[in-house]
């Protein structure tokens, strides 16, 4: 890189740099836009869209990041080749979590044929045994709540995904583990997870120190439940078992300690970290706008009105409370920025994003799209209701949880543990916010609301609906 090349990096000007899309104005000298990009980066890309529209760029710690926003946009990234557009390169910040060889750090082979053993987790026949086992899971729950007091709503969600996504994935031995000492390892891997590590994930700082430390030990408990296993000779029928057995094409090895950990990690990542979220975030949308209460109570009573198990049919008939959740996720997606590595020039609406640079997409600022949802920043889940469904307007007018081939395969999973959890709140509980606001934060990568975020409860003199508990809730201890 020429002297002149690098002061222009260093010292960016708003000029237009070449056929590149404009630079927002405001970048400093060394850091660029990084300041205003850590406390609200959502707010810094619509001050982007205001000024230019779909598309601008970014200055970031000396690496420049193409902003593409809109439907348009979003398609563009995500139908871009791997080997032009590359997800691996922009995400080594999970390789510290993950572990070395593993999914982002992997080769696109060896990448491919990790993720193809998680999808034996995630299939339909699976996911029928699991919407027992959340429903198991979210009346055990409320059980330990009492009568009337205050939850917090993002705790809530956090800890029954996690219960949840263990209890399905990892099996019983992974869910009885789930103490604090487990939840603090866990919130330790998570604190990694900050706008900081996209550019440095391993800075000696006492947050990453505790990450890199919370993961060795993990590891340890995971190497622990594996030999456990296979000295009984006890076969599961969850992920952890399906790791066990797997074997690479190339040479038949199986997996390493490790290397199980780093998938098991990254499919509790998947199931939870952002779930976790989405669960806190529809709540209070549906909380905060009590007129679509009486339709989602009365979908609850004509679906388990009749003492009807809870099972993954009925909850996939759930259409009224799956809006509801669909337009939180609209507002407020886990994920609001995803990026890419440009390997290859891409070309796009004139420009060209030379190979280098960064292609940043916001799920964020795009899921309020007025060409494509009327009234954006308004809540109305009835925008979804058949004969309106506004998302249908274009494949890639929400990509909360990506798109294309790079769509999540875990979306299925996630909503049906959040609809499985807030049925069971309503049908139990009288349910009100403590407060009218309730704010993001951008303190880590999956945006939930700023604590305290408060739920008052009451349960029903009488639950709303009786729905029996399957025989499969006899085998939680």
């Amino acid at each position: 890189m020429s002297i002149a090349t690098r002061l222009r990096t260093l010292f960016p000007s708003s000029s237009r740099n070449g056929n590149r899309p404009p630079l927002l104005e405001g970048a400093q000298p060394l850091v660029g836009h990084i300041l205003p990009f850590q406390k609200d980066p959502v707010q810094l890309m619509f001050d982007g869209k205001r000024r230019y529209g779909n598309v601008f760029s970014i200055h970031l710690v000396g690496t420049t990041a193409a902003v593409l926003l809109g439907a348009e946009g979003n398609e563009a990234v995500f139908r871009a080749p791997d080997d032009q557009l590359n997800p691996k390169e922009a995400y080594k910040l999970m390789t510290p979590i993950f572990g070395k060889g593993i999914a982002y750090d992997a080769t696109d082979d060896t990448m491919r044929e990790q993720l193809s053993f998680l999808h034996p987790a995630l299939h339909k026949k699976r996911l029928e045994i699991y919407a027992a086992h959340m429903n198991e899971e979210a009346e055990r729950y409320v059980d330990s709540l009492g009568d009337e007091g205050v939850v917090d709503i993002l705790d809530m969600g956090n800890e029954l995904t996690m219960y949840i996504s263990s209890r399905c994935l990892l099996g019983m031995e992974f869910r009885d583990q789930l103490n604090t000492q487990f939840m603090r390892l866990y919130q330790d891997l998570e604190g990694g997870l900050t706008p900081l590590a996209f550019f440095f994930p391993y800075l000696p700082i006492p947050r990453f120190k505790r990450r890199d430390a919370a993961r060795r030990k993990v590891v340890e408990l995971i190497e622990g439940i594996v030999e456990n296993r296979r000295r009984r000779g006890f076969v599961g029928e969850d992920m952890l078992q399906t790791l066990m057995e797997a074997r690479y094409k190339k040479d038949g090895r199986p997996l390493t300690a490790d290397e199980i950990t780093g998938l098991l990690l990254t499919i509790v990542f998947a199931g939870h970290h952002t779930s976790g979220v989405l669960t806190a975030w529809s709540g209070i949308e549906m909380l905060r706008h009590k007129e679509y209460l009486p339709a989602i109570l009365a979908e609850q009573e004509e679906v388990y009105g009749d003492g009807r198990e809870v099972s993954f049919s009925s909850l996939r008939e759930l259409n009224v409370l799956e809006r509801g959740i669909m337009e939180a996720e609209r507002m407020h997606p886990p994920i609001v920025l995803m990026m890419r590595k440009v390997l290859r020039d891409f070309h796009y609406a004139g420009y060209t994003i030379p190979a280098g640079d960064m292609v940043m997409v916001s799920p964020a600022v795009s899921n309020r799209d007025e060409t494509i949802f009327s009234n954006p920043h308004v809540y109305d889940p009835q925008r979804f209701a058949p004969g309106r469904e506004e998302n249908k307007k274009h494949d890639f007018s929400m990509t909360s949880f990506g798109g294309g081939k790079h769509l999540c395969i875990g979306l299925n999973f996630a909503y049906m543990q959040i609809k499985a959890l807030w049925s069971v709140m309503f049908r139990r509980f009288e349910l009100e916010l403590a407060s009218p606001q309730y704010e993001p934060s951008y303190d880590f990568l999956v945006v939930g609301p700023h604590h305290p975020c408060l739920l008052k409860y009451k349960r029903r003199k009488e639950a709303l609906v009786r729905v029996p508990r399957p025989l499969a809730e006899s085998r939680i201890h």
